[in-house]
């Protein structure tokens, strides 16, 4: 294992904002809160419908038999991470809790996260070993995240989950790996969450936008077989660039010309009307297009309003999933109808999917805690909260019982099915041979009359490590 921590570091202050925008939180900090108990086509293009037939997922976790352990001696306090946990499991996070817009878009996930949590306690999934759990507050900025987990740190946690945005994670990375503390789950796909060596106690949550830009070329050879023209719109930034780069990879060898690439700053909050109309000039068959949080909406507003004064213009439009919140695509309303997106788990709010027992104990619990109207958007925290407390299950069962060091050990060794994860989903990790937890999707077609998720094709799942 490499660890270089002055050159870390330093680069912790020189991390550039790469957001991602497809969660959701209450707008309240909640701190130091304990758990006391106890997831219409516009181009014709084939489909199935949104029904999800699933039978159900283990209920425990698959260990390696053998595998990738984590070296402990450079641990500020060896000592601490090798130290039983018992009684009392304390899990932090960071999420943004106030601050406006981001506070809003992701109010839904920390409370999906934090109410597996308490689900997690009230079925004793962890035996006489009780949850409880803190969630700081960053309001969306990474110059804030450090003193947030400051804070968790002070308070005694023995694991981070879940903490969001790219940026957000990337500060504290340094701080987390240096304190040999699980920083597991971070909600954001940046591929630089693969650097086993260098940061073994951190995970990632997310499909990486690389692969998930794969994806969508690899769709687009199935929709088009004989190639399409394609214009990209993308946020000029490290999240733009890993799907814009990944994309072009693959390209020419699917058939797909790229007639027009176009960008706008992370901090540009006007409407892409330019880029737009440069886009329109080429005629392409395809947008893909990589908006960030509230640009998704202008994005698909002008996207809309160039369609409409161009009618003989029908392009298909792929959006990155960090758009793919139904906060997002209620705002753009009619705009995002048609859109292809992705995902990896079940629609929750499809009436077709509501028989299915994963779909109905989910919804059951959270509208019993008075959530039940957040529930499309509170199930990626829900998932995320599901697979944290799994790799807890299985770092329990290990020989070395429940540590810190057995925790990150177990999340590198592991296989899973979220029981909201669509069929054909594992989520699995395997040391540095695979270090991403999710790498398949299914491509989605999105009709904003009833607010629904159509399947495209079948799940994507040749991307996996």
């Amino acid at each position: 294992m490499i660890r270089r921590k002055s050159m870390r570091l330093a680069a912790a202050c020189a991390v550039g904002a790469v957001l991602i925008a497809a969660c959701s939180s209450d707008g309240k900090s909640t701190s130091n809160t304990t758990a006391t108990t106890t997831a219409p086509a516009e181009s014709g293009a084939p489909g199935t419908t949104g029904v999800t037939e699933t039978t159900g997922s283990p209920d425990t976790t698959e260990a390696a038999a053998t595998g990738w352990t984590v070296d402990t001696s450079d641990c500020i306090d060896e000592a601490a991470a090798t130290a039983p946990i018992e009684g009392t499991i304390k899990i932090g996070s960071v999420m943004p809790l106030t601050g406006g817009v981001a506070a809003a878009a992701f109010a839904p996930v920390k409370d999906g996260f934090t109410a597996y949590l308490d689900y997690a306690n009230s079925k004793g999934l962890l035996g006489d070993v009780k949850i409880t759990y803190d969630v700081q507050d960053d309001q969306y900025s990474k110059d804030q995240t450090p003193g947030a987990v400051s804070k968790l740190i002070d308070g005694g946690v023995n694991l981070v989950s879940g903490i969001i945005g790219s940026a957000d994670n990337a500060a504290v990375r340094d701080t987390l790996n240096d304190n040999c503390i699980p920083q597991l789950n971070a909600l954001t796909g940046l591929p630089a969450w693969g650097d086993v060596a260098n940061y073994p106690w951190t995970t990632g949550g997310l499909v990486p936008y690389d692969v998930e830009s794969k994806v969508y070329a690899a769709q687009l050879k199935e929709l088009y077989p004989n190639g399409a023209k394609v214009a990209m719109f993308y946020v000029n930034s490290e999240f733009g660039t890993a799907y814009a780069d990944a994309f072009k990879e693959l390209a020419s060898e699917y058939g797909l010309e790229i007639v027009d690439e176009e960008t706008v700053e992370a901090e540009d909050n006007a409407p892409p009307t330019s880029q737009i109309t440069n886009i329109v000039a080429k005629k392409p068959d395809v947008v893909m297009a990589v908006p960030l949080g509230a640009g998704c909406v202008s994005f698909l507003n002008e996207l809309a309003s160039a369609k409409a004064q161009n009618a003989d213009w029908k392009p298909a439009t792929f959006i990155t999933n960090t758009c793919a919140s139904s906060l997002i695509l209620g705002a753009a309303g009619p705009a995002a109808d048609g859109l292809y997106t992705s995902g990896n788990i079940i629609d929750v709010t499809n009436p077709a999917n509501a028989a299915i027992p994963a779909v109905k104990e989910y919804i059951d619990y959270m509208t019993s805690v008075n959530h039940g109207d957040i529930v499309s958007t509170a199930a990626a925290g829900w998932t995320i909260g599901e697979v944290t407390v799994a790799i807890l299950m299985q770092a329990q069962k290990s020989p070395e019982g429940l540590t810190r060091a057995s925790i990150i050990n177990a999340a590198r060794n592991f296989t899973y099915t979220p029981t909201l994860a669509r069929p054909g989903v594992v989520d699995k990790m395997d040391g540095e041979t695979d270090p991403f937890l999710a790498q398949s999707l299914q491509v989605l077609q999105y009709n904003a009359t009833t607010a629904t998720f159509t399947d495209i094709g079948k799940l994507i799942t040749q991307f996996e490590s």
